[in-house]
């Protein structure tokens, strides 16, 4: 049985994996449709039926993404038996050259939100919540006496503006920094917020 005879059962979660596929290798404003569709080899009908539009289908795509890397980082972070090993452990994975997968998917998205006021909106609810779970951790930190802090909230804001900041130059401009100077600079950053030294966060 080919593919196409399946379309009626096809998963939401599926489309929305090509979509990202698609957004990693051409970008938001040249994708269509019919790239999600060939992808799969469904009919592009198929997907307009599940999401209606292509700026619905990104919408969920980037909410897709950010929430599997999200729970990814919950399961990993679950292991940990300190609040410095958590901390650490989130770091390699939001870090440039970590395991979260979405960081071009991120770029295309903070281009696309200049233009795309929807897309915005979806871009800063799914930022909120990285900031949200990096501050929980802080704060966990700061009441065992780990970390030191008068604002986790703020450090976690400025904590993950900065590795933006070293994501884009990471990701665009690839091969400018090699991955051991990325890392040390990342926990350079994340250091210097919480009164740590940079060796504190080192891998055990």
């Amino acid at each position: 049985m080919t593919r196409s005879r399946k379309d009626a059962g096809l998963r939401r979660g599926e489309i929305l994996g090509a979509a990202v596929t698609q957004i990693e290798k051409q970008g938001i404003h040249p994708l269509r449709i019919s790239d999600v569709a060939r992808e799969l080899g469904v009919s592009p009908a198929l997907v307009i039926y599940h999401f209606g539009t292509k700026e619905a289908l990104i919408g969920e795509a980037f909410t897709w993404a950010v929430q599997r890397d999200l729970d990814r980082l919950g399961g990993l972070t679950a292991d940990c038996s300190t609040v410095p090993a958590r901390l650490t452990t989130a770091l390699d994975w939001y870090a440039p050259t970590g395991g979260a997968k979405g960081w071009t998917l991120w770029i295309e998205g903070w281009a696309a939100a200049l233009r795309e006021p929807a897309l915005r909106e979806v871009g800063r609810e799914l930022d909120l919540r990285w900031k949200e779970a990096l501050t929980a951790i802080i704060q966990d930190g700061v009441a065992a006496g780990e970390f030191t802090t008068d604002d986790p909230r703020g450090a976690a804001w400025r904590i993950t503006a900065l590795l933006d900041g070293v994501a884009v130059q990471t990701v665009v401009h690839r091969g400018a920094h090699d991955r051991e100077q990325t890392e040390a600079w990342s926990r350079q950053i994340v250091a210097r917020e919480l009164g740590l030294r940079a060796t504190d966060l080192e891998r055990g």
